[in-house]
């Protein structure tokens, strides 16, 4: 009897695991701490890439960003041009910045009446790397949301609708991981923001051609100022979706009735709440 009492369990973990594979559910293995610890990161990584490589995009190809900040900062009459002219040369920088071509090649007329090249030759050739930055940090935001697309869809495959749970912890950490970057990035561009926009040229430059005095066309259209503003937009909608992202998750849990972090790390096959 006590044999056979001993062997009871055993034997209904072997059902419970042969029905599962029968229906060819057999449950995942254990991820280890360490692998969840990595994707967490990447999560966050890609969660604070995307957002700010779409902001980019938006703030070097919107006609009204660019227009909005021409007439803010008066840049017709740095330029000595007509607003509609302005614009205009702001319309064949954004082609430029999405067209295959190798420099620019944007014409105008000076105060004399001659024509020629609207930007000096340094001008051009910092603009060919600021084109080549502008397309690597596009090429990141499809990288990120590739990888997050990917990270949801093999968790489901994995865990079903069990997935859900790791998923909203993720998007949890993720978010806050994000907001706090964001919020100590903001803090260093207010409090000095000349400072950090020398540094970041300094980072993603390998030359000085971004050093340009006020007689130059590039600074004339685009103060310092300008680059403030684009930098707060794209610390806010990176903020905003960090902010979803852990809101989101955190409401799930709390519906469910859940902790916001797992003990001993994230469950092996965790129990999909009673939702939906």
């Amino acid at each position: 009897m006590q044999t056979s009492a001993a062997l009871l369990p055993a034997s209904r973990s072997f059902l419970r695991r042969a029905r599962a594979g029968l229906a060819g559910h057999s449950p995942p293995p254990a991820a280890q701490p360490w692998l969840w610890r990595l994707l967490l990161l990447l999560v966050t990584l890609a969660l604070l890439i995307l957002p700010v490589a779409f902001a980019v995009r938006f703030s070097a190809q919107s006609s009204w960003w660019w227009e909005s900040g021409f007439r803010r900062y008066d840049a017709d009459r740095r330029t000595g041009l007509t607003l509609d002219e302005v614009s205009a040369k702001g319309a064949e920088l954004r082609e430029y910045f999405e067209s295959a071509a190798g420099i620019v090649s944007i014409s105008g007329t000076d105060a004399s009446g001659a024509t020629g090249a609207f930007f000096s030759e340094r001008e051009a050739l910092h603009l060919v790397d600021v084109k080549r930055l502008l397309e690597r940090t596009y090429d990141a935001g499809w990288a990120a949301l590739g990888f997050l697309i990917a990270f949801v869809a093999v968790l489901f495959w994995r865990r079903g609708r069990a997935a859900r749970v790791p998923l909203a912890r993720a998007a949890v950490t993720a978010g806050l991981g994000v907001g706090a970057i964001i919020v100590v990035l903001g803090l260093v561009a207010v409090s000095g923001f000349d400072e950090a926009f020398r540094q970041f040229h300094l980072l993603f430059f390998t030359n000085d051609l971004w050093q340009l005095s006020s007689r130059d066309r590039l600074i004339q259209m685009f103060p310092q100022g300008f680059f403030f503003d684009t930098t707060m937009l794209i610390g806010a909608s990176t903020l905003l979706l960090a902010a979803l992202s852990a809101l989101g998750g955190w409401l799930y849990l709390r519906r469910a009735g859940l902790p916001l972090v797992a003990s001993g790390g994230e469950p092996r096959h965790p129990r999909p709440p009673a939702l939906l």
